[in-house]
Formats: C-alpha cells, structure tokens, sequence
C-alpha cells in the first residue's frame, strides 16, 4: 500500500482502549508527534467521546478525532462491536496506510498495516486468571498477523517471548515541558493515579518514620481509577502532618511539582513502564523506587532500589537520599541524562518506520 496523498501518510490510532493514566496521555501525545512528523499528513483518533484523549487531543488540519459515544453497558463489547463493524469501513474510507491499536486486540483484519500496542503486563503476570487468559489469547491473534508489536520495555518483551516482530519503542517524554529546573527542589512527589497496586500507603507509613523536620510529601493521580482506594489514601493521609494529596492537578501545576520535588517515589507493584518517572529523570528529579525490572529499566542509575514492602527499608532509602548530598547530587545527573532516552518523536518515528516497511511489502 502505497501513502494515500502527496502529503504523506494516513495513520490511524485505534485509542478507544486508552482510558486512562500513561497510555491516555501517549496517545495523546504520539497523535501531536505523528502531526509533526515530515512522513505524515494526516493522523485519525478514535476515541471515547469525553475521555482524556478526547479532550487533550489538540485538533489542527493534519489531527482528526473521531470521538466514539458511551453507551451504557459492557464498554469492552461496545469497543469490540465498534471495532468489528464500523472500523474496517473507516479504513477503507480514509484509505489508512496503517493503524496503531492501543489494546492490540482487534476483532477482524484489517485492510491496511496493524502495529499493536502492549502497555499492559497483568494478563501475563496473572497466569491463573481466566479473563487474563482471554485477553492473552485475543492479543496473540492480532500480534501474529501485525506487522509489528510495540512494547515500552524489555521487561514486558520477556513476557511476550513467543510472539513475533516484538519491539522495545519506550514511551516518551515532553522534554520541553520537563526539562531540568536549575536546581533541585526540596519536597517528595508520587505521581501515581490512585490503583491498589501502586502502594501509597507504603509510601505514607514509610514518610511517618522519616526524621523531623520531614519535607512535604505531595500525593498526585487520577482518584476516579478505584474512588475507594483514594478515599483510603486520603483518610490514612490526614493523620500524617505534612501530606498534601493533591488528586487530579492540571498540568501546569503537575510541571510545577516536580520542579518543587527533590525526590520521586515510585512504589507500584505492576509496572511495564513508569512514565511519571520518566518525567521525574527528565526533569532531575532522583528516585527511591521499587526493585522491579520495569522501574529499573525507566529510572537506570538516576534512583535507589528497594526491595518488598517493608517500611523500615523504604525510609532509609528516603532518608539517605535527603541526608546525603553528594549521593543526590550523583543520581541527579543521572536521571538527567536517563531522561535522553525518552521522545515522543521517538515512538513517532518507530510506527512511521514499520508502516512505511509494510508498505513497501504489500
């Protein structure tokens, strides 16, 4: 298949899976990067009509959303309906040189090149789920007949060890936006939308320990993810002077807190890739955060590693960083130069790149 105009490429991002935190904001911003993009002429979104990528993707004459209602119901059936009888029409429509899908589960061919997106590591790390089986099964039937699947770390390419044309492509960062701020600021910063599973109430009973005067510790994330685990955080936050759960924050104010931050705390026991610390390394701010091969592969050599769940292990860690200067100091210029890694030109150019490939196959 050939690109549909002169002016480049027609790429579609199949972002109706994209609800929430990290993948959200990449499709977002990879729709931004794609329009900038010299190969490119005009990118398409679909998405929930109302949700994060609808309301954050900046329409201009190359981006086109096409915002999908919410119906009541299964929203896993409806995206599947959508996708089965409206989607492949689509593609024909707009003659679609290649498509990103940002569940990688796709319930028929399509006409055109298919790279699929696999940010998620749960089902294959809950091997006795039966829905986790499902969705592995669904995802191994589009990864096999795509021309590429797209994975934001080595750890998660482990995982997906017997599938085809796997690429590690990380997630990338606005550079601009958090670029290194002059010098470190002195407050703790979890950015995390508030799931069980990324731990926040280690963080506080480890910040309760810390020695006094304790620095302000800032709590940011989406809370409408599981209200009952942020209503949880919240009331164990209030006993604890010095703890400002701040929730959802527009960006300008998530920007100013990492420059505020002298060190990010990553706690989370489910990662494939820690786009906030990312952003952290980015902007130089050092990380004390969990000793999980995905966190490792996104902080590298500008955080300390901490292994399980024992408090007392996570406040020295903390504590060691506040204390000692020449150790902050060290992590700093790592995590700055970590944060190099990440472009969301980067990501762009990977899906320019194995379309144009498949392109030149067909």
């Amino acid at each position: 298949m050939t690109p549909s105009s002169p002016a480049g490429l027609t790429l579609f991002l199949d972002a109706l899976a994209a609800r929430f935190g990290g993948t959200a904001y990449a499709a977002v911003q990879l729709a931004a990067a794609l329009d900038r993009h010299p190969a490119v002429g005009r990118v398409l979104v679909a998405c929930r009509r109302g949700s994060i990528v609808d309301r954050g993707t900046a329409r201009t004459d190359g981006v086109h959303v096409l915002g999908v209602p919410a119906r009541p119901g299964s929203e896993l059936v409806q995206r599947i309906t959508w996708e089965a009888l409206v989607l492949p029409r689509l593609v024909r429509t707009h003659a679609v040189d290649g498509l990103m899908s940002f569940s990688g589960m796709l319930p028929r061919r399509l006409p055109c090149p298919v790279i699929c997106l696999q940010a998620n590591p749960v089902p294959y790390e809950e091997r006795r789920s039966v829905a986790a089986a499902v969705r592995r099964s669904a995802f191994a039937r589009t990864a096999r007949a795509a021309v590429a699947t797209h994975v934001p770390s080595n750890h998660v390419a482990g995982l997906l060890h017997d599938l085809p044309h796997v690429r590690v492509v990380p997630l990338g960062v606005d550079r601009h936006a958090f670029a290194p701020a002059d010098r470190a600021g002195a407050e703790l910063l979890y950015v995390s939308d508030f799931y069980a599973h990324k731990r926040h109430e280690l963080v506080l009973a480890a910040y309760s320990a810390l020695a006094s005067p304790r620095p302000v510790l800032r709590l940011i994330g989406n809370p409408d993810v599981e209200p009952a685990t942020f209503a949880r955080v919240s009331r164990a936050a209030r006993g604890l002077p010095g703890v400002a759960v701040d929730g959802h924050v527009a960006f300008d104010e998530l920007r100013a807190a990492y420059r505020a931050a002298r060190i990010f705390l990553m706690a989370s026991e489910r990662e494939s890739f820690s786009m906030p610390l990312a952003e952290a390394s980015c902007t130089g701010v050092p990380a004390v955060a969990r000793d999980h091969p995905a966190l490792r592969e996104t902080a590298g050599a500008g955080a300390l590693y901490v292994r399980g769940n024992d408090p007392r292990a996570w406040t020295t860690a903390v504590q060691r960083l506040l204390d000692d200067s020449a150790l902050h100091a060290r992590l700093r210029g790592a995590a700055i130069a970590q944060g190099q890694r990440y472009s969301w030109e980067l990501m762009a150019d990977q899906l320019v790149a194995d379309v144009t490939r498949a392109g030149r196959r067909r």
